[in-house]
C-alpha cells in the first residue's frame, strides 16, 4: 500500500503548519416513531441468506459486523464471535468467549479485535476463530479497534488511543487528550490508512497521528462546546473519519460536519449538521443521519446541503450506506428504509425484523444488517 505520510508530511511544512459520566445517544425510545408514510417503491430489497449471531443487549450500536475479503465477522454481546461467507451465509467458524463484549467487530493484520468494559482487548485469527492474544487497557473499549502495519490502534472511554503489536498485543505507544465530565457513550472508529490513523475524541478533536509511534502531526477542533450545561456543551467527535484522496471527512455532536484538506488541516468547509454516527459518501455526497433521525445530503464540493428526508422522526434510524441508486437507512422498529440518491425521497422498504442499530455493510448491491435480536442477513437491491 502507498505510504501517505511523506505526502502528509510535505503539505504540512508548505502550509506552514474528575468523574466521567456517560450519556447514551439515540433520541427519547419513549415517544411515539413518526408512522411509515405510504410510497410508490422503485426498488425493493430481496433476502438472499439468514443466520444467527446471537443477541445485541442494552440497545448498544457500539457493536457492529465488519466485512474482510469473502468474509463478514459479528460478535454478540455475550461473547459468540462468527464468521460466514458473504456469498452463501455458511458458517466459516463460530467462537464463544468467556466474557461480555462492549465494542467490536474490527479487523486488521489478519486478525479479528473485539473489546470489553474492562478495558480488555481480544485478537483471534480471521481464519480460525483461536486466539491470538489478550490486553487490558485503562477505560473501557467503546470502538472497534482497527489494525494495519502491524499496529492495532485501540480507543478507550479515557480519550486515550493506544497502539499495539499485531504479534503479541504489547503496547507500542499510547496519548491522550483532556476528557470533558460528560461524554456521550461511545468513541469514534479509528481510521488506519497505511502508515498514519485519524482519530476522534470526546473533546471535539480529530488528531492526525504517525501509526508507528503515535506522533500527532496535527489536530484540529470539529466540536465546539457551547452552551450553559454540561449537556449543551457535549461536542463529542464520535463520527469515524473518511479520508478521500486529500481530504478527510469529519463531523460532531451538536457542531458540524467539516471537510479538512489532510496534508495542511485546513478546513475546507463547514455544515452545521449534528450527528454522533458514521457517515456513508460517493463522489458527488456526504450522507448523513442527524441526531433527530433527519438523513441529509451535503455536497462534498461546496459542503452545501443538497437534500433532507425528515419523515424518520423518532425513529432511531442508523447510519446510512450508499448502494446502488440509494442511500439506505435502517431504524429501531426493524425495517430498512431505501432514498433515491439524487432526490431524497423514499424509493422502498422492507421490515426485517428487531431494532437495527449498527449501520448496515454493502458489496456490491448486496447490503448486509445485524439485528438486536441477534439475526445476521443478507439483502440484494433490486430495481421495480
Amino acid at each position: 500500500m502507498k505510504k501517505l505520510l511523506p505526502w502528509l508530511l510535505a503539505g504540512m511544512l508548505l502550509s506552514g503548519c474528575s468523574t466521567i459520566k456517560s450519556v447514551i445517544p439515540g433520541g427519547d425510545t419513549k415517544q411515539e416513531p413518526a408512522p411509515l408514510q405510504e410510497i410508490t417503491s422503485s426498488a425493493e430489497l430481496n433476502r438472499v441468506w439468514k443466520v444467527s449471531s446471537g443477541d445485541i443487549e442494552d440497545q448498544t450500536r457500539l457493536i457492529q459486523p465488519i466485512l474482510a475479503g469473502d468474509n463478514l465477522y459479528s460478535v454478540s454481546s455475550a461473547g459468540l464471535v462468527t464468521a460466514v461467507d458473504i456469498n452463501t451465509g455458511e458458517a466459516i467458524w463460530a467462537r464463544k468467549l468467556k466474557t461480555d463484549i462492549s465494542a467490536g467487530v474490527g479487523y486488521g493484520d489478519g486478525l479479528v479485535f473485539v473489546g470489553t468494559e474492562e478495558g480488555e482487548v481480544i485478537a483471534l485469527h480471521a481464519l480460525t476463530g483461536e486466539t491470538a492474544w489478550q490486553v487490558e487497557l485503562e477505560g473501557e473499549v467503546l470502538a472497534s479497534p482497527m489494525a494495519g502495519e502491524g499496529i492495532v490502534v485501540v480507543s478507550t472511554s479515557v480519550d486515550r488511543l493506544t497502539g499495539l503489536s499485531s504479534v503479541d498485543g504489547a503496547e507500542k505507544w499510547s496519548l491522550r487528550q483532556s476528557t470533558p465530565r460528560l461524554t456521550l457513550r461511545g468513541r469514534s472508529r479509528p481510521l488506519v490508512m497505511s502508515d498514519i490513523v485519524f482519530a476522534g475524541f470526546e473533546n471535539g478533536k480529530l488528531l492526525l497521528v504517525r501509526l508507528d509511534n503515535g506522533q500527532i502531526l496535527w489536530e484540529k477542533r470539529v466540536g465546539d462546546a457551547v452552551g450553559k450545561s454540561e449537556l449543551e456543551r457535549l461536542a463529542d467527535l464520535d463520527t469515524r473519519p473518511m479520508l478521500i484522496q486529500d481530504t478527510v471527512y469529519a463531523a460532531a455532536f451538536q457542531s458540524r460536519v467539516v471537510a479538512i484538506h489532510a496534508p495542511s488541516a485546513r478546513i475546507v468547509w463547514e455544515n452545521n449538521v449534528s450527528t454522533y454516527q458514521d457517515m456513508a459518501v460517493d463522489r458527488k455526497n456526504l450522507y448523513v443521519t442527524d441526531e433527530n433521525d433527519v438523513v441529509v445530503a451535503i455536497d462534498r464540493n461546496s459542503g452545501l446541503t443538497s437534500w433532507q428526508q425528515t419523515a424518520f422522526d423518532n425513529r432511531g434510524l442508523s447510519a446510512p450506506v450508499r448502494v446502488d441508486d440509494y442511500v439506505v437507512v435502517a431504524d429501531r422498529e426493524g425495517y430498512m428504509h431505501m432514498l433515491d440518491v439524487t432526490t431524497g425521497e423514499q424509493a422502498g422498504r422492507v421490515k426485517i425484523g428487531s431494532a437495527i442499530l449498527a449501520q448496515p455493510l454493502v458489496r456490491g448491491d448486496t447490503i448486509f444488517v445485524q439485528t438486536v435480536d441477534g439475526e445476521l442477513s443478507s439483502w440484494q437491491v433490486n430495481r421495480l
